[in-house]
């Protein structure tokens, strides 16, 4: 998630609620027109009623594509990249503490943050920083999609225009294919990322209880 709203991940994640459905591409059969359709509509009484919630709607059904979305990816190297570089600039806070602590005696200061964060760490997490800059909103779909214009989940989605832009409580993230763990954008088996959620929502005409959910 943070990869995939980079530049414009401005909502808690301590509120903030994972929603998705996922099956076979049946567009009408899985209910997936009112699904969307209700994510808009609750986009549209949050933002009414002035609410910081914000929830995250995935939605897991293949489709035709001919390969990842070079900003997909560009999210999860920019977060990658981030991490890593918090991770080192860490580490060498870390020693400088252990460090100065073993050179303290009474009387003498604590360690400030002017002596612990050295002016290479600024310019290092000063270009990530920069490298998280985005022009764009944060994009609806993970793949590249065979047949763009035509595809009824798209289509319903610029019909209610859901589009993840800042004002938007309700984000969505169309994943058009099955998961797996060596997926590079959602590297997770489907059991793992059900729990990851707060709630799956199959609108079927034929499943009602949601039998076959993938």
């Amino acid at each position: 998630v943070r990869g995939h709203f980079y530049g414009h991940y401005d909502f808690d994640p301590e509120n903030t609620l994972y929603f998705f459905t996922a099956g076979r591409y049946e567009f009408r059969n899985k209910g997936v027109d009112m699904f969307v359709e209700s994510l808009a509509r609750l986009n549209h009484r949050l933002k009414s009623a002035g609410s910081k919630m914000t929830v995250v709607a995935f939605i897991i059904m293949p489709a035709q594509t001919t390969s990842l979305t070079v900003e997909a990816l560009k999210g999860q190297a920019v977060m990658k990249s981030l991490r890593d570089t918090v991770d080192i600039i860490e580490r060498g806070i870390g020693k400088r503490i252990f460090e100065r602590s073993l050179k303290w005696h009474d009387g003498d200061p604590l360690p400030d943050e002017k002596e612990l964060i050295t002016g290479a760490d600024r310019v290092l997490l000063r270009r990530r920083l920069f490298a998280m800059k985005r022009h764009g909103l944060p994009p609806i779909v993970t793949h590249n999609m065979l047949n763009d214009s035509e595809d009824p989940i798209l289509n319903q989605i610029r019909r209610v225009q859901l589009f993840n832009h800042p004002s938007d409580r309700v984000k969505v993230v169309f994943h058009p294919e099955f998961l797996n763990s060596a997926n590079p954008v959602l590297p997770m088996d489907y059991d793992e990322f059900v729990r990851g959620t707060h709630m799956g929502i199959f609108a079927s005409y034929y499943e009602p209880w949601g039998y076959t959910p993938a």
